[in-house]
């Protein structure tokens, strides 16, 4: 018998039944295949809808003539060795539905279908909303518990306006958030509560390259479903920049790296593939056997260290031309030059180019309300100016504006003004160059007039 039929990566997890879902919906003629392992974060969904899917075993398959092949969510070859071992005397055609990087994809002869989004499930999403499909609402739900599962319920760095716009498509069609949380509750079990309570105590700050990074290392007696749901739960409690827990089992001689990442220039993905880890930038795992735990943690850090992208700081997102003022200009053509340049503080310097102060739009209103606006500048400026140099990492930026309440960092290098950061500037670097904020920084052309 002719069949064709669809499956996912082994160790199913949300993202994959999600997408699952639309190949039942885009392609009603295949059937599905389930993997043997289910991954702890989809064990309650799939024991929900376990009849919906009307999975077949990967072991089903040897009977059939295999005409054509769906794979989602992975690329790799790897990754579904458990159902291309129950496939003889066919020559099926390949199709991959896949958000992972494409240079991983090593399934021969395959074509692929990429998503550069957050969820792969969007991307099969996009397909089918752009057909007209319509869902039930437990049909939107499982879909919608794939989209939060790998978007981080849409705050990863790797979530994209698709992601979203699908994930209000969904609600619209009666997906239940009631539903979906119940599913991502993942820290249920007894034994996962244990793992995290010793993790709590043994979890490790360490800065690699400006980076506030997160270690660990546990030893267990035997495999603890559901580990990657305890390192989410300390990476959202803790909010490094990155957390990197390794797992050992003595008697398996099995170490597990699972790793979670708030930063687009901490790609696990890339870091973890030298282990044979797979995932995505924000979060991905690698599984290997080796000898002695304790000695792999150690040389692993050692790995980390070499090879972590240098953290952003503030000579990267600092505005380098700066528009200032002279601490002997009156009030009154500070006032005049801030509405020029259309900005709301200045430094203040010396004659010798020296920072002496800043200057904000509250002292001049202050000036103007006691009739100074023929005063000089230092008569009326903030003298206790918090400056920094350029090695200050965002973290510290961070720190230093919400701890003072200001929204300003002269950079200092070598005693002189080399730049500022602004919370426009910030937020820029977080979210990227398109960001419309206003800052206190200026441009090229005209940044230090005032000077003169």
């Amino acid at each position: 018998m002719v069949v064709n039929v669809a499956f996912g990566h082994t160790n199913m997890d949300p993202d994959c039944f999600g997408s699952l879902v639309f190949v039942k919906k885009l392609f009603p003629d295949y059937v599905l295949v389930r993997s043997r392992l289910i991954h702890p974060v989809a064990y309650t969904l799939y024991d929900f809808f376990e009849s919906y899917f009307n999975f077949i075993e990967a072991v089903d398959m040897e009977r059939e003539t295999i005409e054509n092949i769906i794979v989602v969510d992975t690329s790799s070859s790897a990754r579904i060795q458990e159902y291309l071992g129950h496939i003889h005397a066919s020559n099926p055609d390949i199709t991959i539905y896949d958000h992972h990087p494409a240079e991983r994809c090593d399934i021969f002869g395959a074509r692929r279908v990429g998503f550069s989004l957050g969820a792969n499930t969007s991307g099969l999403g996009r397909i089918a909303r752009e057909r007209g499909i319509r869902l039930e609402s437990e049909e939107a739900t499982i879909a919608l518990t794939g989209i939060y599962a790998d978007t981080g319920c849409l705050i990863y760095e790797n979530v994209k306006p698709l992601d979203m716009e699908i994930a209000a498509w969904l609600l619209d069609m009666g997906a239940s958030l009631k539903l979906v949380k119940s599913f991502l509750e993942t820290i249920k079990e007894d034994e996962q509560v244990r793992v995290l309570n010793r993790l709590l105590l043994d979890v490790r700050p360490v800065t690699i390259q400006g980076n506030e990074i997160l270690v660990s290392y546990l030893e267990l007696d035997r495999q603890v479903s559901g580990l990657a749901a305890v390192v989410d739960k300390i990476a959202g409690v803790k909010n490094p920049d990155a957390y990197f827990a390794v797992f050992f089992i003595p008697g398996k001689n099995t170490a597990l790296v699972i790793a979670r990442s708030q930063k687009s220039r901490i790609d696990l993905h890339e870091l973890l593939a030298p282990y044979g880890g797979g995932g995505h930038q924000a979060a991905a795992s690698a599984k290997l056997t080796v000898e002695d735990g304790r000695q792999f943690y150690d040389n692993f850090q050692a790995y980390l260290e070499r090879s972590l992208a240098p953290a952003l700081c503030a000579g990267d997102i600092m505005s380098r031309n700066v528009f200032s003022i002279n601490e002997d200009r009156s009030l009154l053509e500070a006032s005049k030059y801030m509405e020029q340049v259309n900005h709301t503080g200045l430094p203040v310097l010396n004659g010798a180019g020296e920072l002496t102060g800043f200057l904000t739009l509250k002292e001049i209103m202050k000036g103007r309300k006691n009739s100074q606006m023929n005063s000089p500048v230092r008569s009326c400026m903030i003298r206790k100016v918090i400056s920094i140099p350029p090695e200050t990492t965002m973290r510290e930026i961070e720190r230093l504006f919400f701890r003072h309440h200001i929204g300003y960092l002269p950079v200092m290098r070598n005693n002189e003004l080399a730049g500022i950061v602004s919370r426009g500037d910030y937020i820029r670097s977080k979210i990227g160059p398109d960001f419309a904020g206003g800052g206190i920084s200026g441009s090229a052309e005209t940044g230090n007039a005032a000077e003169e």
